[in-house]
C-alpha cells in the first residue's frame, strides 16, 4: 500500500510502535511543517500494553492489531488523524515485505509472523516496519545525540546487546537484515558461555544484562562458593537460554539463602551492596564491550558513538572501563571519537520508525 510522500508546508502524522518482549508501545509521531531532520516530531497520546510474548505469535499480533486499531482512534478523536503505521519491532525484519523473518525464543513463535500486511489489512493503512534496535538507532542519529553526524554508531546494551550503523541518515541493513548485530562478535572472556543466539563465546554473553547474571554464576561456582544445590543451578543456567531465558540462581557472598538474578538491575543492586564479584562483572563486561565498539570504530570510522540501555547507568565504573577497553582496541584515527549517551530514551524506536516510514514512502509513492 502506497502513501502520498511528505509534502512540506503540512504536518504529518504516523501511529508509532514499539514492539518488545515486555511491553508493546504506541503513540502519535508528529512531524512539524518541514521535512524530517528538523524540528523533532511531536509524541503525543502515549499508550502501552502488554506483550504476552510466552501466548504466541499469532496471538501478540492480533493484540497488536486491536492496540492499533484504539490507538488509530483515538488519534482521530484528538483531531490528529494518523496517514500510516509506523513500527519498529523485535525480532529480525524483512523490511521489504513487513514480515518478521525469525526472532529469539524471548517471542515464541514471533517469527514469520506477517506483521506488515496483517495491519495494512486490519487498519486500511500503509505500514512500514523495521527492527526495534534498527529504529531506536534512526531515531537517536536523526534527532537526538546523534543528530547532524554523517555516521553514526548506536549501541543498545541492556538485557541483550545489539545496535546499528546509521549512515547520511539511512540504517545500514545489510542482505539480510540482520546488519548491526554487534553483540554476536566474539570476545575471549565470553568463552565457555553460552549466547542468546545459542551459540557460545558471543561479547553479549558478557556485556548484557542477562550475560552478566551467567558470567556472575560461573565465577561463583569456580570460587567453589558451598552449597550444592546453587551449584547445580548455576551449571544450569550455562547449558542455555531455553532452559533458564532470564534467570542465574546464584548465592551472594555472605548470604544465607539462594536469591535469583534476573540480569543487570539485580546484579547492580549487588553492587551497590558492596558485592566485588559483582562489580567485576561488570567491569569486564564493560571492558570487552569497548574492545568490541574500538574494532567497530576501525570498520565504520564514525562520527560518534551513541549508547543506550539500562547498562549504561550502572555506574561510572562501568563507562570508564569500557573506555578503557575502547582505548586498548581503537587505532590513532578512531581513538578520539565521541562516545555519548542516547538522549531520547524510550521514545527514539517510535520516531525512528517513523523517520524510516518518511523515508520508504518517498521511495515507493
Amino acid at each position: 500500500m502506497k502513501v502520498a510522500p511528505f509534502q512540506p508546508g503540512s504536518e504529518f502524522s504516523l501511529l508509532g510502535l514499539d514492539i518488545g518482549g515486555t511491553k508493546i508501545a504506541g503513540a502519535v509521531v508528529t512531524f512539524a511543517a518541514t521535512a524530517p531532520g528538523g524540528d523533532a516530531p511531536r509524541i503525543s497520546l502515549e499508550a502501552s500494553i502488554p506483550t504476552g510474548a510466552r501466548r504466541g505469535g499469532a496471538r501478540v499480533l492480533a493484540d497488536i492489531a486491536d492496540f492499533a486499531e484504539r490507538q488509530i482512534a483515538a488519534a482521530s478523536a484528538a483531531g490528529t488523524p494518523v496517514r500510516g503505521i509506523a513500527i519498529a519491532s523485535a525480532g529480525v525484519v524483512d523490511v521489504e515485505s513487513g514480515c518478521i523473518a525469525s526472532a529469539t525464543d524471548t517471542m515464541p513463535g514471533w517469527g514469520g509472523q506477517p506483521l506488515g500486511p496483517h495491519l495494512a489489512e486490519r487498519c486500511g493503512l500503509p505500514v512500514r516496519v523495521l527492527n526495534d534496535v534498527h529504529g531506536h538507532a534512526l531515531g537517536e542519529a536523526t534527532y537526538g545525540a546523534g543528530a547532524g553526524a554523517r555516521t553514526a554508531l548506536v549501541i543498545a546494551v541492556g538485557t541483550g546487546l545489539g545496535g546499528a550503523a546509521v549512515i547520511d541518515g539511512r540504517i545500514l541493513f545489510g542482505a539480510h537484515g540482520v546488519a548491526g548485530h554487534f553483540g554476536h562478535i566474539h570476545h575471549p572472556y565470553a568463552a565457555g558461555l553460552v549466547c542468546s543466539c545459542g551459540r557460545d563465546g558471543h561479547v553479549e554473553s558478557v556485556a548484557s544484562g542477562s550475560g552478566a547474571a551467567r558470567l556472575y554464576a560461573k565465577r561463583q561456582a569456580e570460587a567453589h562458593v558451598e552449597g550444592a544445590s546453587y551449584a547445580a543451578a548455576a551449571a544450569a543456567s550455562l547449558t542455555g537460554i531455553a532452559d533458564v531465558p532470564e534467570s542465574a540462581y546464584l548465592r551472594a557472598p555472605g548470604a544465607q539463602r539462594p536469591v535469583v538474578v534476573r540480569g543487570g538491575r539485580e546484579l547492580k543492586a549487588l553492587v551497590d551492596a558492596g558485592d566485588m564479584f559483582a562489580r567485576e562483572v561488570f567491569t569486564d563486561g564493560a571492558f570487552a564491550l569497548g574492545q568490541t565498539l574500538g574494532g567497530l570504530a576501525n570498520s565504520f570510522d564514525p562520527d560518534v558513538i551513541i549508547l543506550s540501555g539500562s547498562l549504561v547507568h550502572v555506574g561510572e565504573f562501568w563507562m570508564d572501563a569500557l573506555r578503557e577497553g575502547y582505548r586498548r582496541d581503537a587505532m590513532v584515527g578512531t581513538a578520539a571519537t565521541p562516545i555519548v549517551e542516547g538522549s531520547l530514551g524510550s521514545q527514539a524506536p517510535l520516531i525512528g520508525a517513523a523517520v524510516h516510514f518518511l523515508h520508504t514512502a518517498r521511495r515507493t509513492a
